[in-house]
């Protein structure tokens, strides 16, 4: 089944990428998956491979899920274009793992469509499953078992298939958070509530009003850059006024989204620190044309609280000062990583925008 499945993901996806662990290594390597430092930036890479209209598989062991929850749940509220299927290869005797994890409960939490293999038409399980992604605009799960990788079968339903199609969409970034999972709902569980806007909840936040960042966010809106932005106090960027960023898929998902997508990233110092540093690692490993500016003030905006100097921990990534914000305009050809130093204003506090 290995072979055949492999067969299948070749022919349906346009990337695929894998970490391996049993019982999914083989499967890995004859569908010629990438492989990646970890989980998560596997997710992250497919996600913006997805942004392009691609479709794109994710291959991992059954407690690799684990590592990659928060960008599979963001993807449901957040939408995709290209269709995004996750491979999970569920070790139910724990043969090579540390339990016997049954992933498909991740269907309910993170609300996505949920196929089981068929051991008779691995294509069409596969051609479902990118469908029904497609359909509802998020991940979809397909499971196989380590004793259905074991068996020896030939699909002969095995075709040639239009690979890229990418008529997921987005979400309106007109929506609150709120209002997103009240979309990603109506869509997926048949609901009909109006979801929730900023014109309709009457308010949004905005950055504070001397806020040192807003040279570039206005850059980049004129200009028409293509962006991925992070979370934290970046992610403001996306509502009004500045109305900049294609996509959001968790914190520090930016690295791996743009590398794959755009070409840009725009990350706090705090959300590098705290889940995107593999993603950078992974990154300049394997070459990948993509330009990092850090945003560097010393603290967790949204929250409160300072961190540690992010700059310390790149040096290996040769970060230069951002001194011309006019290098968002040139050509990205390898990886590069610039720190945008600047202290938030004290005792000021997000801005208010009235409806």
């Amino acid at each position: 089944m290995r072979r055949s499945l492999a067969d299948c993901i070749r022919a349906l996806s346009d990337t695929s990428y894998s970490v391996p662990g049993y019982p999914i290594t083989e499967l890995a390597e004859y569908s010629d998956s990438v492989f990646v430092i970890n989980e998560k930036t596997a997710m992250e890479y497919a996600l913006g491979d997805s942004l392009t209209g691609k479709r794109s598989v994710v291959i991992v062991k059954n407690v690799g899920v684990n590592a990659l929850a928060d960008p599979l749940v963001n993807a449901t509220t957040q939408g995709l274009i290209g269709g995004v299927v996750l491979i999970s290869g569920d070790d139910t005797v724990a043969e090579g793992s540390q339990n016997r994890q049954d992933t498909r409960p991740y269907s309910e939490v993170a609300s996505i469509p949920l196929i089981e293999l068929d051991m008779e038409d691995a294509f069409g399980s596969l051609e479902r499953a990118f469908e029904e992604s497609e359909r509802y605009s998020r991940v979809a799960l397909l499971r196989v078992t380590d004793s259905q990788l074991r068996t020896v079968i030939r699909d002969r339903h095995i075709k040639r298939a239009s690979k890229s199609r990418g008529y997921g969409r987005l979400a309106d970034r007109d929506l609150t958070m709120k209002g997103r999972s009240e979309q990603a709902d109506n869509l997926f569980k048949g609901e009909s509530n109006e979801p929730e806007t900023f014109q309709n909840k009457g308010y949004s936040k905005t950055f504070c009003r001397n806020c040192p960042y807003k040279p570039l966010l206005e850059y980049i809106s004129e200009e028409g850059i293509d962006v991925i932005l992070d979370t934290g106090c970046i992610l403001l960027a996306m509502k009004d006024p500045y109305r900049i960023g294609v996509a959001n898929y968790g914190l520090g998902s930016s690295v791996a989204v743009a590398a794959r997508s755009v070409g840009i990233a725009i990350t706090g110092d705090y959300a590098l620190l705290h889940s995107g540093m593999n993603a950078l690692a992974d990154v300049y490993e394997k070459g990948l044309p993509l330009l990092t500016i850090v945003l560097r003030n010393g603290r967790m905006g949204m929250t409160g609280g300072d961190i540690a100097d992010v700059a310390k921990y790149i040096q290996w990534a040769n970060p230069q000062t951002l001194d011309d914000i006019r290098i968002l305009k040139e050509p990205v050809v390898r990886p590069k990583t610039f720190i945008f130093e600047a202290r938030c204003p004290e005792d000021e506090k997000h801005e208010t925008i009235r409806y």
